[in-house]
């Protein structure tokens, strides 16, 4: 790529990377978003008193002048909250025949007088939010295209068609801007929220700049590689993109979440904790346990699995294919299946609402079996283990010095899928626990589907965010092992 090329494409780069912040820097909220987000956090008020109130009755505990008071500020709540909802219905202005300028497209009033007046700012409305989704998706395929082009000059000096995609990159650019600009400068209102189409801009500058990016680097270099570098490009972008959305929508209110998918975050974070810690969402004691069952069934599952594959691999004897085909058949029955008979053992053990009965039986995993005796049919000899025989070294000592540092990587890789199936675990907690304080995590999460979190999704979120957190510590901490072990164990020498 000549100097001049490198300077061109930098800036327009630099532009896209500067549009993807555009949005968010100069966007201002009108009143009536302002308005929304008190209803909003009237309609949690209201909604906390009457469970509250619907607690009290249902205890007994209360007397009854609490109980009328509890009533009272209920009623005091709803009456604040109906003030809010005559502030925004005048706000809003409703026509005199009822068309309201926040009708979706295709929807009509009954009345057959209507005034045509309204009737054509309606149509400038819907004309706007066409306009507008048009530019935004043209923007986005002109970075394509653009990428695209690129990646078809490969190694030649093909400057038309270098300048060619120059040229849609800027198309792209240009439509980005004056999506951002009408949204800023000039706002109209549109039938839909300005903050869905905020998220659309965002969106397809940053998936332009990064398709466009990983062409023009890799494109001028190497055809071939340059598209494997998009299509992993995009295939990233698809992984990040659902927990990106899944934080986002933490920090959110339940009215926001259900207007459409935003990639900015919100100003609700604290309100959304506020609202988990207040109903009997522990989040220590879940942390706790599901930490305690996930790491102590993860350290038993992979030791143990280790020397048993070890043991398949070092032993032979008669029953050694018989045995060993035997794991393989337990690897196809199902978990659900062996339930009622799991609880059952559990119960006659005395088990049930004890966490051993979720750590001792993970010593039998077939499944981690069966992948270290693949990885050690290519990465063990022999002749080690006979060596250190001859040294006099005893059998469990050969394994914990010897084996054991050799099978790391392979350790560390079904040590994060042990990890993350013990922590992801629903169906047999829910099955042996009943006592609140042995709750994990998923189950916590479950119950914020019951009836009071009915319409707190900003809470839900919340709460998935903050389960999926250590794994994805967890996980970056073992990432180089687990790369390694799956390279290794998949390779025979």
């Amino acid at each position: 790529m000549s100097k001049t090329r490198k300077i061109v494409f930098l800036v327009f780069m630099a532009i896209a990377i500067l549009g993807m912040f555009l949005p968010i820097a100069t966007f201002n909220d009108n009143s009536s978003a302002s308005l929304s987000v008190d209803i909003e956090k009237q309609q949690g008020k209201v909604d906390s008193a009457e469970t509250q109130l619907k607690r009290w009755i249902d205890g007994g505990k209360k007397s009854e002048a609490d109980i009328q008071k509890q009533k009272d500020k209920v009623q005091k709540e709803k009456d604040k909250l109906q003030a809010l909802l005559d502030q925004q219905a005048a706000a809003t202005g409703e026509s005199q025949n009822g068309l309201s300028y926040a009708l979706l497209p295709g929807q009509l009033p009954s009345e057959l007088e209507i005034d045509m007046t309204v009737v054509n700012q309606y149509k400038l409305y819907d004309w706007n939010y066409t306009v507008y989704y048009a530019c935004i998706w043209a923007a986005f395929g002109a970075f394509v295209l653009a990428a695209i082009l690129v990646v078809l000059a490969g190694n030649k000096d093909a400057s038309k068609l270098y300048t060619f995609s120059s040229f849609l990159h800027l198309i792209g650019i240009l439509l980005a801007g004056y999506v951002i600009l009408r949204l800023t400068a000039f706002p109209i209102k549109l039938p839909y929220g300005n903050a869905e189409i905020r998220s659309l801009v965002a969106l397809m500058v940053m998936g332009g700049s990064i398709v466009a990016f990983a062409a023009h680097v890799q494109g001028v270099h190497n055809s071939k590689r340059s598209m494997i570098y998009v299509f992993c490009t995009f295939l990233s972008v698809l992984a990040i993109v659902p927990f990106w959305i899944m934080i986002v929508n933490a920090t959110r209110s339940s009215q926001a979440i259900q207007q459409g998918v935003s990639l900015i975050p919100g100003t609700y974070l604290q309100y959304n904790w506020n609202v988990l810690s207040s109903k009997n969402f522990d989040v220590s004691v879940g942390f706790m346990n599901s930490a305690i069952i996930a790491f102590g069934s993860t350290i038993l599952s992979v030791y143990f699995s280790a020397m048993t594959a070890y043991g398949f691999k070092v032993y032979r004897f008669k029953l050694n294919k018989v045995l060993y085909a035997v794991v393989m058949a337990i690897i196809m029955i199902p978990t659900q299946v062996t339930g009622t008979g799991f609880f059952m053992f559990m119960y006659q053990l005395h088990w049930v609402n004890n966490r051993l009965a979720l750590i001792i039986p993970s010593i039998a995993a077939a499944g981690t079996v069966f992948f270290f005796r693949q990885y050690l049919e290519s990465n063990l000899q022999l002749s080690l283990v006979e060596a250190a025989r001859i040294d006099g070294c005893g059998e469990l000592k050969t394994f914990n010095r010897i084996i054991l540092p050799i099978m790391v990587p392979a350790m560390a890789t079904m040590g994060i899928m042990a990890v993350i199936g013990s922590w992801n675990n629903y169906l047999t907690p829910l099955m042996l626990f009943t006592d609140p304080g042995l709750k994990t995590l998923p189950m916590m999460v479950q119950e914020l589907r019951g009836d009071i979190y009915r319409t707190e999704y900003g809470s839900i979120y919340l709460g998935l965010a903050m389960t999926a957190l250590p794994l994805i510590i967890v996980y970056f901490a073992l990432s180089k092992y687990i790369i390694a072990g799956v390279a290794l164990g998949g390779v025979k020498e």
